[in-house]
């Protein structure tokens, strides 16, 4: 399963855009969330955990309408959930008359395709924090509310968003959660973020480039590493002590 896709709508239009979506063909439904059969399988009571889990979820699913594409699209697995933009946090310019032209804008932090407005890194930034602080808290977070800082991470991983993304923001809030999460606070008491790809460390087939494609310098522990592996199968420029001698003509 792929997942969803996710709308944010003005709130004028959200009912309107629900009923133009059933027209459409699509199905009003509730989203789908489960764990990998080989895990349900096993639980005691699969019905109770799935609804803890979906209870985690209460404050989206009460905001938001998810639907099923209808029955010819590619990918059947594939939800789609509109959602307000009151509930997004996001300041959707008010009216976008629809546009058949092919041309692109740039509104306040939104790239605009037609009558779609698609949010650049500190507008999506500043939405997806203010969810979190909406549905979680400082401390414990639901679940919906840990996907969310996942986004947040993967976004300050692998774009260019750094210590200073939300410094223009006025919501006090907004800076200190990215502050202790992510931004200054987090370096000052855990030190830079390593953002080499982790997946390989260790492994002696490092990645050159960190998330953000920028070269890295190896460190010493992973350096020796490669040159130990490189040993091994005879690629660091001589032949393994191991490998038998060749003989000569």
């Amino acid at each position: 399963m792929r997942g969803s896709d996710k709308f944010v709508v003005l709130d004028a239009h959200y009912q309107p855009s629900i009923q133009k979506l059933l027209l459409a063909g699509f199905q009003r439904t509730v989203p789908r969330r489960c764990l990998a059969p080989e895990i349900m399988n096993i639980l005691p009571d699969p019905g109770k955990v799935l609804r803890d889990w979906n209870a985690e979820y209460a404050k989206l699913d009460a905001a938001t309408t998810t639907f099923d594409y209808p029955v010819h699209h590619d990918d059947p697995s594939v939800q789609l959930v509109l959602t307000p933009a009151s509930y997004a946090h996001l300041s959707v310019p008010p009216s976008l008359a629809p546009n058949d032209t092919a041309s692109e804008t740039r509104l306040d932090g939104y790239d605009i395709y037609k009558n779609v407005c698609y949010p650049l890194e500190r507008v999506l930034l500043e939405s997806f924090i203010r969810v979190v602080l909406a549905d979680g808290d400082m401390t414990g977070m639901n679940r919906w509310a840990m996907a969310v800082s996942v986004w947040v991470s993967t976004m300050s991983g692998y774009l260019e968003v750094d210590n200073d993304a939300v410094d223009d923001c006025p919501d006090d809030a907004v800076r200190e959660w990215y502050s202790v999460h992510f931004g200054r606070k987090h370096e000052a008491k855990f030190g830079p973020w390593d953002r080499r790809i982790m997946k390989r460390l260790g492994s002696g087939r490092e990645m050159p480039v960190d998330m953000r494609g920028h070269p890295v310098a190896l460190r010493e522990h992973d350096a020796r590493t490669m040159v130990r592996e490189g040993e091994r199968i005879g690629v660091a420029g001589k032949t393994p002590v191991s490998a038998p001698s060749q003989a000569r003509g």
